[in-house]
């Protein structure tokens, strides 16, 4: 069996691990599907990952939801399905200044669009040398202990 080498760190761009862990600021409306019903919500960050969902009420984890949002510039929408990953409650954001709202992971999304998010995420890279990092999932906390 052939081994594929992830392709190589472009200068001044994180290595594929890296970039698999960077989040991005992402202000844009969406539209999520929750049960059948569909809320307009504001997509807060995004990352190849998955994304931060800016909503007060809570969503439990494992929770399957679809998502759809445009990319900057682009009309054409990114579709995903998605697994809730985490919660932060209203009292928690107050608590660290944040936005309420889910954290959601990609469980379902075309190749085409993967690359549309990857390309975005890049180009963001590209001209903004600062970016974040997503904080470790709790399972993957749990994996290096």
């Amino acid at each position: 069996m052939e081994k594929v080498a992830p392709p190589p760190a472009v200068e001044g761009l994180p290595t594929e691990p890296t970039l698999r862990k960077i989040r991005i600021p992402f202000m844009q409306r969406g539209t999520v599907a929750i049960g059948g019903a569909r809320e307009q919500l504001f997509v807060v960050d995004l990352g190849l990952r998955g994304l931060f969902i800016e909503r007060p009420q809570p969503l439990e984890p494992g929770q399957e939801i679809e998502v759809w949002f445009a990319l900057p510039g682009n009309e054409i929408v990114v579709q995903a399905r998605c697994r809730v990953a985490w919660w932060r409650s209203p009292e928690a954001a107050a608590h660290s200044r944040t936005t309420p709202g889910v954290g959601v992971e990609f469980v379902e999304l075309s190749d085409r669009d993967r690359e549309r998010v990857r390309q975005h995420l890049l180009e963001y890279l590209q001209r903004q040398p600062r970016h974040r990092r997503f904080l470790r999932h709790p399972e993957e906390a749990e994996e290096e202990a």
